[in-house]
């Protein structure tokens, strides 16, 4: 059985035409989700030679905006790509007023859809679950678990652990240095991981001390990548500023293994 993951999003907040919002696709076998569904997902997902009417299932990880904004996009286009079925939505606490806001936002524009059908069409359906670690969702021998992470003030991000065909695929989500995501990535074949570097980071309205507490920088994620024992290390969330070689090298102080400088698209 086949497993992987494509990069469709390694952005931050800052528009940047080289890298959209989070957004991370998983195929496993003919079974496809996402991760996130921030801002240009929709557009990625195209060009990864996929389609929203394909996706069934969803997670999101936290509620700033880069992670959900194609979220409303996203669900109005599976829909009118043909896919009546409700979408499974999984997330943090909250998510159901989150959802619920987004259908008030849409609803004109869905309605203008349903009166040129040929056929009556009810409009899109999503069923909600609110999770927290310790749900697994499995299906056909794949396995998706949320697990705490700390990225302030958010009160519930999640990172996730994808499990399938024997191998091991972590996603951080939004995070700062973070023992609980060490031990869930013991080992994982793809540790992919955000990568903020303070040193270009040029908020200047943010209080001093928020990054330490929200994000890691490239030398730390060397740390954890070299704790988790990672047969990979992808970096994603990073800032437009930050030079990849830069990023590399910083990773490197700590971590020996392979390392991978995350690109929107970049399939593994």
């Amino acid at each position: 059985m086949s497993f992987g993951v494509t990069l469709l999003g390694t952005g931050t907040p800052a528009p940047d035409p080289n890298r959209a919002g989070a957004s991370y696709l998983f195929r496993v076998g003919d079974f496809r989700f996402m991760i996130d569904c921030g801002p240009g997902a929709l557009l990625r997902l195209g060009q990864a030679g996929a389609n929203a009417a394909e996706i069934d299932h969803l997670f999101i990880t936290h509620f700033h905006l880069d992670h959900w904004a194609d979220l409303g996009p996203f669900l109005v286009r599976r829909w009118i790509g043909g896919n009546r079925t409700p979408l499974n939505l999984l997330g943090p606490a909250g998510l159901q007023n989150l959802v619920d806001n987004i259908l008030v936002l849409h609803r004109q524009d869905i309605d203008y859809r349903r009166k040129i059908r040929t056929e009556p069409v009810e409009p899109p359906k999503i069923y909600v679950t609110e999770i927290e670690e310790g749900f697994v969702f499995e299906h056909q021998g794949l396995t998706v678990a949320p697990f705490d992470v700390t990225h302030y003030p958010i009160e519930q991000p999640f990172g996730y652990r994808v499990e399938a065909a024997g191998h091991k695929i972590v996603l951080s989500g939004d995070t700062c240095p973070n023992e609980n995501l060490i031990q869930n990535a013991q080992n994982a074949d793809v540790l992919i991981h955000e990568c903020v570097e303070y040193g270009v980071w040029t908020a200047t309205d943010i209080r001093s001390d928020h990054m330490q507490y929200a994000h890691t920088p490239p030398e730390e994620l060397g740390r954890i990548a070299a704790k988790a024992q990672a047969r990979l290390c992808v970096t994603t969330h990073m800032l437009s500023a930050s030079v990849p070689a830069n990023l590399h090298q910083q990773i490197r102080r700590h971590f020996a293994g392979p390392i991978a400088i995350g690109q929107d698209l970049l399939t593994l």
